[in-house]
């Protein structure tokens, strides 16, 4: 027989009532009886007015405010433990502190790794760790020499450079510590540069001839700009050498487990990091910063050099070689003198030394200066000491060097001839004539060697107040005199290779009697 649909409802209540009179829990006989219709309220099938809510299972744990509360704390904890590490970082990098600029977290991680590269390829080598790395003096003696010094490791890990980039590219030296140097180089140059700081003979073995070759070479590295500019590339010219890291693994069996190790790998190095070898060298800047068709007048006529004790040239101006026809490269290294007409030498030392021993910051001289194409011109050469305010020391000087006419030269040349006609004796001139036995315009390399060792050495007379001269080795001097008799000879020029036996020593003791190189 059918009931309808009002009779189970019916039914239903009865037993619901029937349960919560012998007091069975109404959630678990709800559970075992049917499902009502969905015309039924399920509000009425629960006894005492319960909510869905609590009929959940019991299984499934509740939040508490307190769980978040403690996850919120737990994380400021691991926050404040983070930059408390991050600071104690920051106390042990030099290069941070003495930062004008603020440095992220990120930027401290990534120099914290390149100090420990650094002890790795340094640490036998640097004991004074705790003293600065580029002092006043170092970064000078970069200045003296136009460029700055750049540490990659095989692998192109840039792990040291010089603050002196900034002048040169633009970059700051700690943004490019730990960078990858492939990242600044011209694409057609990638190749270059790695055939120098890894070659193929450093993926087999460590043969110890590497260590021996200097390389030199040119590559393009991007300036520093705005991200929005197009890539500006200086070609550079790199001297350096490969070197082996102070803590590289040094048996050949801990190597051989280290590249098997490495086979896997894309880059297969000798070093099982790539930190055990590096390439150290010097970077000069060959690029012409503007072009020549807009450059001032003056570059025509003038340029400028920096000069060594002894007049070797250390700097040099891009306009050498628009105005005499020098490249910077060749005359880099070689004595000034040399290139001089040899009856205004001692002239010209004359006045040198006499800003020497007299502690003049400011000297002016006139002499013939031989041309790329072997003729002389007349020039007028205003020098300028640089001199230690606080050690009265000059290991330095800085020459404007400008080009006039023969008309007006000679006459400035017989009046300084006439000024200093006390200390140079005009009778040396027709003496040096008859001992010369070559007739090279210029001066003889061998003489030019003793003329130059009795500049630099110091006065006898030297007081408190006097400056120091910080003299050059002999040997560098001869070097420099040979550079320049290189660069003399392609000019056409050829000196006279025979022993100079009488004329050396008959011009050299005229020299100490006559031009009081020694006693002024």
């Amino acid at each position: 027989m059918m009931s309808t649909p009002g009779a189970a409802g019916g039914r239903y209540a009865v037993h619901a009532v029937s349960a919560g009179q012998v007091g069975l829990p109404s959630p678990d006989f709800g559970m075992a009886i049917a499902v009502p219709p969905p015309s039924t309220p399920y509000d009425l099938v629960t006894s005492g007015g319960e909510s869905s809510s609590e009929s959940r299972s019991p299984d499934i744990p509740v939040p508490k405010a307190s769980d978040r509360e403690a996850r919120i704390k737990a994380e400021k904890q691991r926050r404040s433990q983070y930059n408390s590490q991050i600071a104690q970082i920051m106390t042990l990098l030099s290069d941070i502190i003495n930062s004008r600029r603020k440095v992220d977290k990120t930027s401290a991680l990534r120099l914290a790794a390149d100090k420990l590269r650094n002890e790795h390829v340094f640490g036998n080598s640097i004991k004074c760790s705790h003293l600065e790395t580029w002092t006043p003096a170092v970064m000078k003696f970069f200045d003296l020499f136009g460029g700055f010094m750049l540490g990659i490791t095989c692998r192109g890990r840039i792990f040291l450079v010089s603050p002196n980039v900034q002048e040169k590219l633009g970059y700051c030296h700690i943004d490019l510590l730990s960078q990858d140097i492939y990242n600044y180089i011209h694409v057609e140059d990638k190749e270059i540069l790695k055939r120098h700081i890894y070659p193929p003979e450093l993926q087999v073995g460590s043969d110890t001839s590497l260590f021996n070759q200097h390389h030199n070479f040119q590559i393009r590295i991007m300036r520093a700009g705005a991200r929005t500019d197009p890539p500006r590339y200086e070609r550079c010219r790199i001297d350096g050498m490969l070197r082996r890291s102070d803590r590289a693994t040094a048996n050949g069996v801990q190597d051989e487990q280290q590249i098997r190790r490495q086979r896997v790998r894309q880059n297969r190095t000798f070093s099982s990091s790539g930190n055990d070898f590096v390439f150290i060298g010097m970077v000069h800047v060959v690029s012409n910063a503007l072009p020549p068709r807009i450059l001032p007048p003056s570059a025509y006529s003038e340029y400028w050099t920096r000069h060594l004790i002894d007049g070797r040239i250390v700097q040099c101006d891009q306009s050498i070689s628009l105005a005499v026809g020098y490249m910077i490269e060749e005359v880099t290294g070689t004595s000034a003198f040399v290139f001089m007409h040899k009856e205004d030498v001692r002239w010209v030392i004359c006045v040198l030394r006499q800003m020497y021993d007299q502690s003049k910051e400011f000297g002016e001289s006139y002499y013939r200066l031989m041309s790329r194409s072997g003729n002389f011109i007349y020039m007028r050469t205003r020098g300028f000491l640089e001199i230690d305010k606080y050690t009265k020391k000059v290991q330095s000087f800085v020459c404007i060097n400008s080009v006039i006419g023969a008309e007006y030269g000679q006459k400035m040349m017989e009046e300084m001839k006439r000024k200093y006609s006390v200390i140079v004796d005009m009778d040396m001139q027709p003496n040096d004539k008859v001992v010369t036995i070559d007739d090279v315009p210029v001066e003889h390399p061998k003489r030019l060697e003793r003329i130059v060792m009795h500049l630099v050495e110091p006065s006898m007379s030297e007081t408190v107040d006097e400056i120091k001269l910080v003299a050059p080795s002999r040997e560098h001097i001869i070097s420099a005199i040979k550079n320049s008799e290189k660069v003399v000879h392609e000019t056409g020029i050829r000196f006279d290779t025979r022993k100079r036996k009488n004329s050396d020593n008959d011009g050299t003791d005229q020299l100490k009697r006559h031009s009081g190189l020694l006693d002024c």
